[in-house]
């Protein structure tokens, strides 16, 4: 099975790799915002890794230069079911990553808990 590179980042909760794969142009489309510049991405990506808990795949669908990726989570004591999609550049670079999940309850609960951490440390601001 090819796994999701974000979602080996979650599962271990060391997101200190996060930069490293992200190409410097990288975007990540939260189910809130878009997120441009690998530093902006990184550190929303690293936020989430504290939020989600049991982050498991369950299936992929690859293509090479871009992979979708099936997983489950948990937030609280919610269930989460999730989509991350991944776009590589020619040089391997994670270039966009989109975040789809549910349910809308979990996902809400969710924001709520991402925005109280991002005040306690905001993303970089965008260059």
């Amino acid at each position: 099975m090819i796994e999701s590179r974000v979602l080996q980042v979650w599962q271990s909760k060391d997101a200190t790799q996060l930069p490293a794969l992200l190409a410097e142009e990288a975007t990540f489309s939260s189910p809130v915002a878009d997120y441009h510049g690998r530093a902006r991405a990184a550190h929303l990506l690293a936020t989430i890794a504290t939020v989600l808990d049991s982050v498991q795949q369950t299936r992929q669908w690859t293509d090479g230069q871009q992979g979708v990726f099936a997983f489950t989570a948990r937030f609280a004591d919610n269930d989460l079911e999730g989509v991350l999609r991944e776009e590589l550049s020619e040089t391997g670079g994670l270039t966009h990553v989109t975040l789809f999940l549910r349910p809308y309850r979990a996902l809400r609960a969710a924001i709520a808990e991402m925005a109280r951490r991002l005040e306690d440390s905001p993303p970089p601001q965008e260059v």
